[in-house]
């Protein structure tokens, strides 16, 4: 799962240039059979047509999905108390005085009368 991450990653940082690439690799059949501009060779196109309307399409994509994204933001609260309200009117005293057991204290309280003053050099 480790090595997962930042593959995915990188695939998420480099997709934008996916266009690009296809580009380089398919330069000859793009600007022989996909360009835009094959019948007006004065325009030296060589496909770049192509390219910018790939590059497009995937800008708007790309926005068209950050639209949709923050369109479906939903808050989840964190913390849900429901208020409650009970009131016990059956009060029972002798439960109540057994629930207070006597625990060890294990906490003693020395008074000196003297203050520990640390050695004056």
């Amino acid at each position: 799962m480790k090595f997962l991450f930042p593959i995915f990653a990188f695939l998420i940082v480099v997709r934008p240039a996916f266009p690009v690439v296809e580009y380089v690799l398919n330069y000859d059949y793009i600007s022989k059979e996909l360009c835009e501009n094959k019948d007006r060779p004065e325009l030296a196109c060589n496909g770049k047509c192509y390219l910018m309307r790939a590059l497009a399409e995937a800008s708007e994509k790309e926005s068209q999905q950050k639209k949709e994204t923050s369109a479906k933001k939903i808050e989840i609260p964190l913390f849900y108390a429901e208020k409650q309200l009970v009131l016990n009117t059956n009060f029972d005293t002798e439960a109540i005085a057994h629930n207070f057991d006597a625990k060890p204290q294990f906490y003693q309280f020395y008074s000196l009368q003297e203050f520990f003053h640390p050695p004056i050099i």
